[in-house]
């Protein structure tokens, strides 16, 4: 078979160009090409990169038109949002002053209106952090997966949050101000409405979907809204609990899955909750049922039934 050339070496490229370094018609239809879009192929591995996401993006990006941006759920991904499990995984692009892309899986998008466009990680076009998080809300269920506006909330708080870690925060992808100025820019599309109602109600720090779930569900069963990650004086300095009424002295802590698998993090969680004890203060602990509809009710009770005996 043809030699690869070196720029060829796992990255993708379009038939044409395949033909144009000499291989046969035959020759790219063999196995070891991947086809990962119509009309794109790839060989080798020396470029690739996850085989996932990122790859995926770089070989549709080689036949796409000029000027296209991944968009909604897509560029999302790119950015390490958190994002709902129904969302399907086709590729979101968004064109300009043109017909949107139609290809298998991908959902093509017509760019209007003040979309702000940034390179992520990769080189890849996307839009910025917040012009994504207001294009989520126009996603639909034929389009993606409709999102909540819970779900609007929980990205808006892990946007102007940043990425907790072990070595501590990383840089929030969005200020407050740019979500404002996102969803002012967006008045005039699909999804304003609920855009602004999630944008009223951002809060950080905020590490996780389920304490926003949480948050905006005692909210709803008409509770006080918790106050998120207050600080807490204890034996050893300050802690800060996911959520907590500071005058009743009722603290709220969600353990989500690697609290229970992880050693250290449950061996830390049980002392943050001996601590927060010590200090006097009562520790509710939830768990993923919790956020669920039903979840949230027995919740709404057990937290009322707390404040009324402090």
């Amino acid at each position: 078979m043809q030699t690869i050339p070196p720029w060829m070496d796992g990255s993708p490229f379009t038939i044409a160009d395949g033909r144009r370094v000499g291989f046969t018609a035959g020759q790219l239809r063999r196995k070891a090409f991947e086809r990962p879009f119509h009309g794109v192929r790839v060989i080798g591995s020396a470029g690739r990169i996850d085989g996932g996401l990122i790859d995926r993006c770089a070989a549709l990006r080689v036949v796409l038109p000029a000027g296209a941006t991944f968009s909604h759920a897509t560029a999302a991904r790119i950015w390490g949002m958190p994002l709902p499990a129904w969302l399907a995984d086709e590729l979101h692009v968004l064109v300009p002053d043109r017909m949107a892309v139609r290809r298998a899986g991908v959902v093509g998008w017509r760019r209007s209106g003040d979309l702000r466009v940034t390179v992520a990680a990769h080189g890849l076009p996307v839009t910025t952090p917040a012009d994504t998080w207001t294009l989520l809300a126009t996603m639909t269920d034929a389009r993606g997966g409709r999102m909540t506006r819970d779900w609007l909330v929980a990205i808006a708080d892990f946007l102007v949050s940043g990425r907790r870690t072990r070595y501590g925060r990383n840089p929030a992808l969005a200020t407050r101000a740019d979500l404002e100025d996102a969803v002012a820019r967006h008045a005039s599309r699909r999804g304003a409405v609920a855009l602004q109602w999630a944008w009223e109600r951002v809060r950080a720090p905020v590490d996780s979907p389920p304490e926003t779930f949480v948050r905006l569900g005692l909210v709803r069963e008409g509770l006080a809204e918790p106050l998120v990650q207050p600080p807490i004086r204890t034996a050893v300095g300050i802690r800060h609990p996911d959520l907590g009424y500071l005058e009743e002295r009722v603290l709220l802590e969600y353990l989500g899955d690697v609290h229970r698998t992880d050693r250290a993090t449950w061996l830390k969680d049980l002392e943050r909750v001996q601590l927060f004890e010590d200090a006097g203060y009562r520790v509710i602990l939830l768990g993923a049922l919790d956020t669920t509809p039903e979840g949230i009710r027995a919740l709404s009770a057990r937290v009322r039934r707390a404040l009324r005996r402090a």
